[in-house]
């Protein structure tokens, strides 16, 4: 898979490009479908396929309120990966980019990067703050010769799968019902940094990322499956801001202690899977306070992954 993240490292190419356009936030099955639709018009035509998304998203560049995002760039590149994503194009979003006119965006697609065929989601909206929509870029696209098709709203039991949906239910621990509706398990993959060895110190060492997000939708103590390389390891992860040390970080941080597991894994990628919510971060009074917490946290996990629906 080849990322792009300016438009001057990319050197067309010569089958032609088949695009699908969205933030993917959390890939669920409104996502996928419109990926399938993209991969069927690229196996029709010959084309290479493509995703374009964009850093940050148009709402955390706008918006006041800004959105919890469910995935990171790794994350979505990581779905992208496994699903057989030829290119992706990561489009820095900002005033000048947000500014251009239908016909500015549009010739970026078919002339610059050669998109033959482009699909998007029915609500889609692009340009001068959202002020172009759907049948704006079917028109330019007919104007060029591409092929323009849109995926209609995916449900799941009466309700519409968005990723709006999805972050409640991953604020509410809620991760059976988010799972059905993202058509996979919700998971973060990053790389482990050194922290400040408090963990270790008390028992319980931990392997920290760094979630590098505004807002996130995950806060508290998880019941959490580890994947290291090829082994996968039963572990009690914290999100948050560290509220009982005395120097609690400014940024949310993903705190997670491998249970049954020694050794130094600084550097490497793991990705931890949410399976069960068990509470909600608290401040304790002293640190022998909160080592009691989470040894009943570690034997907590431990049950709740036993589970045979785990």
């Amino acid at each position: 898979m080849r990322l792009y993240r300016w438009l001057s490292d990319y050197h067309g190419s010569e089958r032609g490009i088949a695009l699908a356009i969205g933030n993917f936030d959390g890939f669920h099955m409104g996502h996928q479908a419109v990926i399938e639709r993209m991969k069927q018009k690229a196996k029709e035509h010959n084309l290479e396929t493509a995703v374009m998304i964009f850093e940050p998203q148009p709402m955390e560049f706008f918006g006041k309120e800004v959105p919890a995002r469910l995935f990171s760039v790794r994350d979505k590149l990581r779905m992208f990966r496994a699903v057989g994503i030829e290119n992706v194009f990561c489009m820095n979003f900002t005033y000048k980019f947000a500014d251009m006119d239908d016909k500015q965006f549009t010739s970026m697609l078919f002339d610059k990067i050669g998109v033959k065929s482009v699909t998007v989601g029915s609500d889609f909206n692009f340009g001068r703050r959202g002020a172009y929509n759907l049948d704006d870029l079917k028109r330019c696209a007919q104007e060029a010769g591409v092929e323009c098709s849109a995926i209609e709203k995916v449900e799941n039991d009466g309700k519409r799968i968005s990723s709006t949906l999805l972050r409640s239910l991953v604020k509410d621990g809620d991760f059976s019902t988010v799972t059905k509706y993202m058509g996979h398990e919700y998971s973060i993959a990053g790389r482990v940094v050194h922290g400040n060895a408090i963990g270790r110190t008390i028992g319980f060492p931990t392997a920290n990322i760094n979630l590098n997000r505004r807002v996130c939708p995950l806060k508290g103590v998880y019941a959490v499956k580890i994947t290291l390389e090829d082994a996968v390891y039963d572990g009690v992860a914290n999100v948050g801001y560290r509220p009982t040390i005395s120097t609690p970080t400014l940024n949310t941080l993903l705190e997670v202690h491998i249970i049954n597991f020694t050794g130094d894994i600084y550097g490497k990628e793991i990705e931890v899977t949410f399976k069960y919510k068990i509470r909600d971060e608290m401040k304790f009074e002293s640190l022998d306070a909160l080592v009691q917490q989470i040894s009943a946290d570690k034997e907590r996990a431990l049950t709740l992954l036993s589970r045979k629906d785990t």
